[in-house]
């Protein structure tokens, strides 16, 4: 597997369907994103399984805060193409002989993560119906 052209997205450039985005400032620098925005990189795979193992590199990346020492600049946190790009392609190459565990390892953290929003929500709708409890006997009639 070659490694994929990393660059800065450019809305005035089209991009083929196996175009992954990261993330580029923030500290969420290397977040994947399902739709690009100006502060991105574009990750072009060629293969629906190459774009599989990059998102799933930079998801892991990402989650596990393996960016963060990357980031530069005093105000906005960035990162670097190039060191984005380093890091990446290293990571790559090392996973690459024991890729299958780590797809299924990530694919579990996702599940996770859902999981995880869904009890959110409900503590969300939870708190909603306390405060609702509360609020029926103390507001004016």
């Amino acid at each position: 597997m070659v490694a994929p052209k990393i660059q800065q997205y450019s809305p005035k450039n089209s991009y083929a369907a196996f175009t992954l985005f990261a993330l580029c400032k923030g500290l969420n620098s290397g977040k994947p994103l399902e739709n690009p925005c100006p502060n991105c990189f574009a990750i072009l795979c060629r293969t629906q399984e190459e774009f599989d193992f990059y998102k799933s590199i930079i998801y892991g990346l990402w989650f596990t805060k393996g960016f963060h020492p990357l980031l530069v600049g005093s105000v906005i946190e960035f990162i670097r193409i190039g060191d984005f790009k380093k890091l990446v392609w290293e990571t790559a190459e090392r996973l690459r002989p024991t890729y299958k565990d780590f797809a299924n390892d990530a694919v579990k953290a996702r599940n996770y993560e859902r999981l995880q929003k869904q009890y959110l929500e409900r503590a969300a709708l939870i708190a909603d119906m306390r405060r609702a409890l509360i609020y029926r006997h103390l507001r004016s009639k």
